[in-house]
């Protein structure tokens, strides 16, 4: 069939649309490499590395290699940072994403697979977004959060994916630019069966023009 890529920020629903769309396109689910509770658990740090950042420019790496290598985020082991780093990490996670496209497809949350699949016949990209007051209040409603909590967390969330791609995609282009987006809705105004119903009609239709040898343009213009 084909496959959907989704990239959400926090409260902007990706946890229910994506695998909404999956069931409406009998599709398995992938859900996202960099959870909540990790960018919870790195946010100071993080916050401190982008801020020196310009002048120390593997900080972010260094914190982002700790962090990742000792979830063992990506394989689903235990593992150290001695074991396997985490550029290895994303190399055997672009391998497992490309493999579920050959094997037929598949609708996955986040894991930067706009920019794994790239150019990719066959392939939607949708990205997930609405204003920040929005999208904490949304998450107060959808998950039982207080204010400060939805807050923080949303803070934590936005920046630890932004520093993710910045990381380890730094030429492709910056996570929020429209342009990598075949299509971009805001969650927050859009009712969630709304963004379903045009997230599968638009899989559909790239779907159907990659069968029949017309895709549709990697990219808008």
């Amino acid at each position: 069939m084909g496959t959907v890529t989704i990239a959400a920020t926090f409260g902007a629903a990706g946890s229910v649309i994506g695998p909404a769309v999956a069931k409406r396109l009998s599709l398995p689910f992938v859900d996202r490499a960099i959870p909540p509770v990790l960018a919870e658990k790195i946010h100071g740090p993080l916050v401190a590395a982008l801020a020196n950042d310009a002048e120390e420019t593997s900080a972010v790496g260094r914190l982002l290699n700790n962090a990742l290598c000792y979830t063992g985020l990506f394989a689903g082991v235990p593992r150290t940072a001695e074991d396997l780093g985490v550029n290895a990490d994303v190399a055997q996670t672009e391998t497992a994403i490309r493999g579920l496209v050959d094997a037929g497809g598949a609708v996955i949350l986040g894991r930067a697979g706009v920019f794994v699949l790239k150019g990719c016949p066959g392939v939607l990209h949708v990205r997930l977004d609405g204003p920040v007051e929005a999208r904490r209040r949304a998450a107060m409603v959808r998950e039982g959060l207080d204010y400060s909590t939805a807050s923080r967390s949303q803070q934590a969330s936005d920046q630890a994916r932004r520093a993710y791609v910045s990381h380890f995609y730094p030429r492709e282009g910056a996570w929020e630019d429209p342009r990598l987006y075949h299509m971009t809705l805001d969650s927050t105004a859009i009712s969630i069966d709304a963004c379903v119903d045009l997230v599968v009609s638009a899989a559909q239709d790239v779907f159907k023009q990659a069968e029949a040898g017309t895709p549709a343009h990697s990219r808008p213009t």
